[in-house]
C-alpha cells in the first residue's frame, strides 16, 4: 500500500516559499526567459523609457462563454450563475469561470485530472520543454484565438514548463517511488519586445501525459498606451527590491548597495542582505492580472522573487513587484509603492 502526495511545482507556489515534505518536483525556465531574468539584473530596461498602460477591451463575459464552451463543450448541459461579478459555468465534471469583464477565463476538466494519476511515468520521461509548447500553440490556435488576440508587434512567448509529480513510499520498506502526472506550460506576451510581467498576458495550459487538455486558465487583456514614464537602472531597481524585502521581512535596510552582478558571470542569486537572496528577477509592463486590479494602470515595473535564511535554517520566500519609474504613479493596491513612498 502506498501513501500518496501531490504537487505542481509553479512560480507561484515558489513565490511562496511552500515545503513539500518527501516531493521532488522539476521546473525549468526557458531559454528566452532566462535571458530576459539575465537583462533586468544587470541591466534593468533596454529603453530608457517606456509606456504607462490601461486595460482596454472589455467583452460580456456571456459571450466568451459561448465562445469557449462552442468549442471545449458544444453538446454539453450545464447550469450558470453570476458570483461577484464574475460568471461561473458548472457542467458534469467540468467547469468554467469568466471574468466580470471577460478579458480571463478558468476551465477545469476533472474527468480528465481523475486519469492522470493512471498515466504517470518516470520523472525521466517527462514531456519535453518542446513538446508542451507545440501542443500549447496548437490548442491555443484553435480553441482560444477569438480571445488570445495579438496587437501590432505584440508575441506569445512560451515562458516556462512546470511538472506535476505524485509520489509515495511503501509501507513496510524505504522505498520511495515518483511519477509524472501532468504537465504544464506558460505562456506570455511582449509589446514593443518587452514583456508583460505579473500574472496579466498569460496564459497557463496543463495536459495529462497521453496529451489530454485537464486544464487553462488565461488573463489576456487589451492595452492601451496612456502615458510614458522615464524608467531607472538596474542598481536603481535592486536597491528598491532591497528596501522592500528588508522591510516586509522586518529589518532595517543595510547601509550599504547591492552589488551590480557583471555580465560576464551567473547573474542569480543577488546578495540584498546578509541572510537574503534574490532569485530572480523580471522587468517589463507590470500587470498583477484582473484577479488583483484595483486600478487600470500598467505601468513599467520589475517582478522579484527573494529567500531569507534565519540563524535556524528557516527559509522564507518574498515575491512581488517594484515600480521601475523614475517618477511612478500611487497605487493603493501596489504594496510596494506605498513602501518606497513611505506610506
Amino acid at each position: 500500500m502506498k501513501t500518496n502526495n501531490l504537487s505542481f511545482v509553479t512560480s507561484a507556489v515558489l513565490a511562496a516559499s511552500a515545503m513539500i515534505p518527501g516531493i521532488v518536483a522539476s521546473a525549468a525556465d526557458l531559454p528566452r526567459t532566462k535571458a530576459h531574468q539575465q537583462l533586468s539584473v544587470t541591466q534593468g530596461f533596454s529603453d530608457p523609457a517606456l509606456a504607462v498602460l490601461r486595460r482596454t477591451g472589455a467583452v460580456d463575459p456571456n459571450t466568451v462563454s459561448s465562445a469557449l464552451i462552442g468549442k471545449l463543450r458544444p453538446d454539453s448541459a450545464y447550469q450558470s450563475t453570476k458570483v461577484g461579478g464574475k460568471l461561473r459555468i458548472a457542467g458534469t465534471q467540468w467547469s468554467l469561470e469568466v471574468a466580470g469583464d471577460g478579458s480571463a477565463a478558468d476551465y477545469q476538466d476533472l474527468a480528465v485530472e481523475a486519469q492522470a494519476h493512471s498515466l504517470g511515468k518516470p520523472l525521466s520521461a517527462q514531456m519535453p520543454a518542446a513538446e508542451l509548447e507545440q501542443r500549447g500553440r496548437a490548442f491555443i490556435a484553435s480553441n482560444l484565438a477569438s480571445q488570445i488576440v495579438l496587437g501590432a508587434d505584440e508575441e506569445l512567448v512560451a515562458l516556462r514548463a512546470d511538472y506535476r509529480i505524485e509520489g509515495g513510499q511503501e509501507f513496510g520498506s524505504s522505498e520511495i517511488t515518483q511519477a509524472v502526472v501532468a504537465n504544464r506550460i506558460i505562456f506570455g506576451r511582449t509589446l514593443h519586445g518587452v514583456p508583460v510581467v505579473g500574472n496579466g498576458s498569460k496564459v497557463i495550459l496543463t495536459f495529462t501525459n497521453d496529451g489530454s487538455l485537464e486544464s487553462f486558465r488565461y488573463d489576456w487583456p487589451a492595452y492601451q498606451v496612456a502615458d510614458t514614464q522615464t524608467v531607472v537602472d538596474a542598481g536603481e531597481i535592486l536597491s528598491r527590491v532591497q528596501k522592500v524585502v528588508s522591510t516586509r521581512n522586518g529589518v532595517a535596510a543595510p547601509r550599504y548597495g547591492v552589488l551590480l552582478p557583471g555580465k560576464e558571470r551567473a547573474a542569480y542569486p543577488v546578495e540584498l542582505t546578509p541572510n537574503t537572496q534574490l532569485q530572480t528577477l523580471d522587468c517589463g509592463y507590470y500587470d498583477p492580472g484582473s484577479r488583483a486590479r484595483q486600478t487600470q494602470s500598467i505601468q513599467p515595473g520589475c517582478t522579484y522573487l527573494a529567500v531569507s535564511q534565519d540563524s535556524n535554517g528557516t527559509r522564507a520566500g518574498y515575491a512581488g513587484a517594484v515600480p521601475a519609474g523614475a517618477q511612478f504613479a500611487p497605487d493603493a493596491a501596489w504594496l510596494e509603492t506605498k513602501i518606497l513612498a513611505g506610506k
